[in-house]
């Protein structure tokens, strides 16, 4: 039988807002209580004074005292940026993954320069140098369903040790939504979480990451 304090903890760790003012010791434990009474009822099967969900939330505050739940504290040990990139999408076919394959043998690239790809059930995802678009379009011999120019990359290198934990990179996806800023891809390595995005946003978010540094 699950626990009342049980319930009360998963439905706090899925409510960010929650949890993170929970933390802080300003979330009014009476509104709160009410509000998930009935969910907590419900899973438990049985009734559930609101007195117990209270005490239940006020020992998980006492708990938590400042930490921020869902947010982990990253140690960025570098920071690298590549700009213009280009994203181009193509519908996934038999022909457009054998040509996906001979890509990179086909079109060279320098060091310097940005070239990765991946694919889904639906879709090929490109991600180059802006001055390989042409080139990657004419090998392809396909329209592509999404072209996004004039967009740059961020790498953030972190420790390999940060690999099997938790919210790694939510925890710095989290620093870039506080700035509303929208993202085009994200990838994340065992050593490194990219994000890509309008070159506009740029400077904003290298503000938000050199700080990390």
């Amino acid at each position: 039988m699950i626990k009342v304090g049980q319930k009360v903890e998963e439905l706090i760790n899925r409510d960010h807002e929650a949890a993170q003012c929970l933390s802080r010791g300003i979330l009014n434990l009476s509104s709160y209580a009410r509000k998930i009474h009935s969910s907590v009822e419900r899973v438990t099967k049985k009734d559930v004074k609101l007195s117990t969900i209270i005490m239940a939330l006020s020992r998980l505050q006492r708990r938590m005292d400042g930490i921020k739940p869902l947010l982990q504290e990253v140690k960025i040990d570098g920071l690298t940026v590549k700009t213009p990139l280009a994203e181009i999408v193509f519908n996934k076919t038999p022909d457009t993954v054998t040509r996906l394959s001979l890509l990179e043998k086909n079109i060279k690239s320098r060091s310097d320069e940005w070239f990765s790809f991946s694919q889904n059930t639906r879709a090929i995802i490109i991600i180059c140098s802006e001055s390989k678009t042409e080139s990657v379009v004419k090998h392809m011999q396909a329209k592509p369903i999404l072209l996004l120019r004039d967009l740059s990359a961020i790498g953030l290198a972190v420790d390999a040790s940060y690999h099997p934990k938790p919210n790694i990179t939510f925890s710095l996806l989290h620093k870039i939504a506080e700035k509303k800023i929208p993202l085009a891809e994200t990838i994340s390595t065992w050593s490194e979480i990219i994000f890509i995005f309008k070159s506009e946003y740029l400077g904003q978010i290298l503000e938000v990451f050199k700080r990390e540094e």
